[in-house]
């Protein structure tokens, strides 16, 4: 059990090592990108929230604020891979 647990520890390693050496830019557009992300989140996950507990329920109001939280992982998905590759293209495009 201890191996799983060492070799888990290499593998966070080897991605925070990762992350450590990425550019500004990219590194820059995944942190916004995750503040989006939260904000997003945290704003459909109120409207679900007080959909189904304080105002009146309404079908509308919750579809819309569930496709609100969806959306909010696809622009965490679109920030953190397009950093990544922002990262690749640059890195290896000036070497």
């Amino acid at each position: 059990m201890s191996t799983r647990q060492s070799n888990r520890t290499k593998n966070i390693e080897k991605i925070v090592t990762a992350f450590d050496s990425m550019g500004k830019l990219p590194k820059t557009l995944i942190k916004y990108g995750l503040y989006v992300f939260l904000a997003i989140y945290s704003i459909g996950t109120l409207m679900v929230i007080l959909n189904n507990t304080i105002i009146p329920y309404d079908s509308y109001f919750d579809m819309v604020s569930k496709e609100i939280v969806k959306v909010s992982f696809i622009l965490a998905a679109e920030a953190i891979i397009g950093g990544v590759v922002m990262d690749y293209a640059f890195s290896h495009h000036s070497s």
